[in-house]
């Protein structure tokens, strides 16, 4: 067919549609499909945009793209990689180029999207069978079979090809992100069971040798009195019995704070939230450590303006979380200095803050407070026990009761404790 009468076909066949791909009513169009013509024949190109002028596949129309040689479409395809179709010719600047560019397009560009119509006007350069065996190419057809009615055939087989592969390309690429995220998740867990695995083995750990150490005490106190229990005094009993029963405190603590942080971390502490004054509690702890503060020449000192101090929460959880403050303070304090409990309210919270005049925290031990088995720099003035697991447990208690707590420390200046609760059954402000 020559030039001449294929574009005369093209003008009276323009108006050819593929009714299955077209909407009922017209709809406004947006985007459009790309189209790359490869061809050094100047009136193939105008004979293609004439025939497929009209087109339209799944609501849009085409823009097509004309490139004169492999090179000059090389460089097209680098700036479009939306490419839908190509309508390639073989014989340009070399009797193979069209083939050469086939293969850059598939394993250089790594392009296995775009459709490929290998068009021809010299089948003998390229023979269908050999092209079809060794290249990947989507359809061939000689120039003169190409007529416009099977033009916009193969145009809408195309574009449909096109449209299914890339339909498969957006399901694995969501799949590959799901497989990613899943993945990610997973990895995730399993640092998180490591994590916990170690915390676990470190919790055994401490564990153990705390409790070894008052264990090994007992054992040698009990071994004194059974050994030597006719040349004992009753004082010398007295005070192997006595430390006898430190030791054993000292192991129920421990195991009592351990009991605690499991439930705490599992999920199933119960908390019974009631009306209740935190004055009562504060003055009955303050007369608890009295003794204890006196043997250090500690002086305890409570401050509260109020006649009383009214909060919802739980009572004996309050009391645990005031507790380890308050022995904290008396633990850390040095000799011959001051403990200061002073409570304040607004009309949102109240407010209980535990001052001492210790040592002070340094900026990197106030990072690590209300963590597990937390090793602080300052130690017990009096060789008391601690097991790390105190403010954690003190941070755990007042936020599943909706109150905050925190430290503001300065190194040789004393620490203060701060610890607040609703007023009453109101939320919790904090300003």
């Amino acid at each position: 067919m020559s030039t001449a009468s294929y574009l005369s076909e093209a003008k009276t066949e323009d108006t050819i549609r593929f009714m299955d791909d077209e909407p009922n009513e017209p709809v406004e169009r947006t985007e459009s499909w790309k189209v790359l013509v490869v061809d050094d024949d100047k009136y193939i190109h105008q004979i293609t945009h004439i025939a497929l002028d009209k087109f339209i596949f799944r609501h849009k129309s085409l823009i097509i793209l004309s490139a004169y040689s492999a090179s000059e479409a090389r460089e097209i395809l680098a700036k479009n990689h939306d490419i839908a179709v190509i309508l390639l010719d073989v014989v340009m600047e070399t009797s193979d180029a069209g083939l050469v560019l086939v293969e850059y397009i598939r394993e250089v560009c790594g392009n296995h999207f775009v459709q490929i119509v290998l068009r021809t006007g010299q089948p003998g350069y390229a023979p269908e069978k050999d092209v079809i065996s060794k290249y990947e190419i989507n359809y061939y057809a000689n120039k003169t079979e190409l007529t416009a009615q099977k033009l916009f055939a193969v145009m809408t087989s195309s574009l449909r090809s096109y449209c299914n592969i890339m339909t498969l390309e957006a399901y694995r690429q969501n799949l590959e992100l799901m497989v990613q995220a899943r993945t990610c998740e997973l990895r995730e867990k399993n640092e998180q069971l490591m994590q916990l695995n170690q915390e676990k083995n470190e919790f055994l750990s401490i564990a153990a040798h705390d409790i070894k150490n008052p264990l090994s005490n007992i054992k040698v106190y009990a071994e004194e009195i059974e050994t030597d229990y006719d040349k004992l005094s009753k004082i010398d009993v007295v005070k192997f019995a006595r430390l006898i029963q430190h030791s054993s405190l000292q192991m129920f603590n421990l195991v009592k704070d351990l009991l605690d942080v499991n439930r705490i971390e599992s999920g199933v502490m119960s908390f019974t939230m009631r009306k209740m004054d935190l004055l009562p509690l504060v003055r009955s702890l303050v007369a608890q450590y009295k003794r204890r503060a006196e043997e250090k020449n500690i002086q305890l000192v409570l401050i509260a303006e109020n006649a009383s101090y009214l909060i919802h929460a739980d009572e004996m959880r309050i009391n645990q979380i005031l507790e380890n403050l308050i022995s904290n303070a008396v633990k850390y304090s040095t000799h011959h200095k001051q403990v200061t409990i002073q409570l304040d309210a607004d009309e949102y919270k109240v407010r209980c803050t535990v001052a001492d005049e210790g040592p002070g925290l340094s900026h990197e031990d106030q990072h690590k407070l209300f963590g597990k088995f937390t090793r602080l720099t300052p130690r017990p003035t009096g060789n008391e026990y601690s097991s790390g697991l105190g403010l954690f447990i003190v941070k755990k208690l007042t936020e599943a009761q909706l109150g905050r707590v925190w430290c503001n420390s300065i190194i040789n200046q004393g620490s203060q404790f701060i610890v607040e609760f609703a007023l009453d059954t109101k939320p919790l402000s904090f300003r």
